[in-house]
């Protein structure tokens, strides 16, 4: 618990930094019409962050899978669905810095009344989710798929919420609409350690590693097509789920 909390205190510090040296000048990139240069300034900043914020906390990652051809394409002006299973508090922190991928998120409404951490999320072109409210929360994922249509890639953990125990939920099929009323391609992410690394770690300066799996993208069915899609979720919960016990 105490671990937590100097976690918790080292990230709204870092979130702070990059408020002032990336953010702010990010905002007014935009206000003068600098779209795409305020876009990448937010985008190397957070990585900046959540990369620093990992080698303080003294997590190795190790990353397997073709991402680079995925940052190509992303680079390029196409939007990927990021679909991650969702087991630390450090999941988002992860993404942020290792996939070296314009993303944003497809976040937890409370998010939105954390000081500093809601601009952040804001900026990187995520969208709130009210989970207690589902017309809500349809109307937050068709938003996402919007974005994906722009080439903004978002990442989603389909389980709904953060793994207490460290096993993997069951996917919820409504969070890959915005894939599949986007068309965009869905990669599968598997990530295992990172609990291990903050969470249950013993102690303060005990170093651990994390792998993260990158699978192959798959191109999401129409929406309409209501048996593709459950038999897509349910290949892509079972390859993630495969692949965490491999790793």
């Amino acid at each position: 618990m105490i671990y937590i909390l100097w976690g918790l205190i080292i990230i709204m510090a870092m979130t702070a930094v990059a408020m002032f040296t990336g953010v702010i000048p990010a905002l007014l990139l935009r206000l003068i019409g600098l779209r795409k240069a305020a876009d990448r300034l937010v985008f190397w900043h957070t990585a900046l962050i959540a990369n620093t914020g990992l080698w303080i906390a003294g997590i190795k990652v190790h990353i397997s899978g073709d991402i680079d051809s995925i940052r190509k394409r992303v680079d390029q002006g196409e939007g990927f669905c990021f679909v991650a299973n969702h087991t630390s508090m450090l999941d988002v922190v992860l993404m942020l810095g290792r996939l070296k991928c314009r993303t944003g998120f497809v976040a937890k409404r409370e998010l939105l009344f954390v000081p500093l951490i809601n601009v952040m999320i804001a900026m990187t072109h995520s969208v709130f989710i009210n989970r207690r409210n589902l017309r809500k929360s349809v109307d937050s994922i068709r938003k996402a798929g919007r974005r994906i249509r722009e080439g903004h890639s978002m990442v989603i953990f389909p389980e709904g919420t953060r793994s207490k125990t460290g096993k993997i939920g069951t996917f919820k099929h409504g969070a890959f609409r915005m894939a599949t009323e986007s068309g965009a391609f869905i990669v599968p992410v598997t990530v295992k350690g990172l609990r291990d690394s903050f969470e249950d770690r013993k102690h303060v300066f005990q170093k651990r590693d994390c792998f993260v799996c990158i699978g192959e993208p798959v191109k999401a069915p129409a929406s309409s097509d209501r048996e593709a899609v459950a038999l897509m979720v349910s290949e892509i919960e079972q390859s993630i789920k495969k692949t965490y016990e491999e790793l």
